[in-house]
């Protein structure tokens, strides 16, 4: 009984010497100590390609410059899981009434000679499918 009672006795001071610490990680500066992964500062997309999926358009943001033509490729059919895939149409208007047909597939560009910011949505989905060409 006493050889249990010790080692009973020096499982709860291991354990005690175990415990944890409440000190969190800085969240402020740089301090990649390894605990954190180091910041990402993903540069702003300068594509002009542009991908129209069932509800978004990738990239959502481009920046491209005078110029430019930018091309938007419908990626808008997903498998059904039993070899078939449903399709859906998208379009893209924009706010300065330029616009693209309502399709499935296929492509679709546009030439932007004049610097500004065109704001553009999916007709189907409003605005939680739009997206913006910054042209400079």
């Amino acid at each position: 009984m006493r050889l249990a009672s010790r080692v009973i006795s020096l499982f709860l001071i291991a354990a005690a010497g175990c415990g944890g610490s409440s000190t969190a990680p800085s969240s402020g500066g740089n301090n990649n100590t390894g605990n954190n992964p180091p910041p990402t500062n993903n540069p702003p997309s300068t594509s002009s390609s542009i991908t129209v999926s069932n509800n978004f358009f990738d990239p959502s943001s481009t920046t491209v410059a005078v110029g430019t033509k930018v091309t938007w490729t419908w990626n808008a059919c997903s498998g059904d899981g039993y070899g078939g895939q449903t399709c859906t149409s998208h379009n893209i208007v924009f706010d300065d009434g330029a616009s693209a047909p309502s399709q499935q597939e296929g492509s679709w560009s546009r030439t932007f000679n004049t610097a500004g910011t065109y704001k553009y949505h999916c007709t189907v989905h409003g605005s939680a499918m739009s997206g913006t060409v910054v042209v400079q």
